[in-house]
């Protein structure tokens, strides 16, 4: 009889890194939201840098959409390593990781905000 393939993922692997990504969120928020706010206050038409509320809706619903695709970090960790059996990431790697999608996002963000806010 053929023994089963065991195609189970260490959970404590995949606890490390949701824990080390989930640390990371607030300071991610705090970037992304920055690149929308800084649209907003540079604004030379808009006397004292104060914009309508509609355009703060503007900016929340692109940092909820950053969220979703922040979450692909460890879930991209996790999905290599159930179907690929790449190992998890050292630490190192997820900081590198974090800074360029934080850089990325911010950037995305400054000019989404720039555009979409006029």
């Amino acid at each position: 009889m053929a023994k089963a393939e065991n195609n189970t993922v260490d959970t404590s692997e995949i606890h490390r890194a949701v824990k080390w990504w989930e640390k990371k969120r607030i300071l991610y928020n705090v970037i992304t939201l920055v690149g929308g706010l800084l649209v907003l206050l540079l604004r030379s038409e808009v006397p004292n840098g104060i914009s309508s509320l509609s355009n703060y809706i503007i900016i929340g619903y692109w940092l909820f959409g950053a969220n979703i695709f922040y979450t692909c970090g460890w879930g991209l960790e996790i999905l290599l390593n159930y179907y690929f059996k790449f190992r998890f990431w050292r630490d190192g790697i997820r900081l590198i990781l974090f800074v360029l999608g934080s850089s990325f996002s911010f950037c995305w963000m400054f000019f989404l905000a720039k555009e979409l806010i006029r």
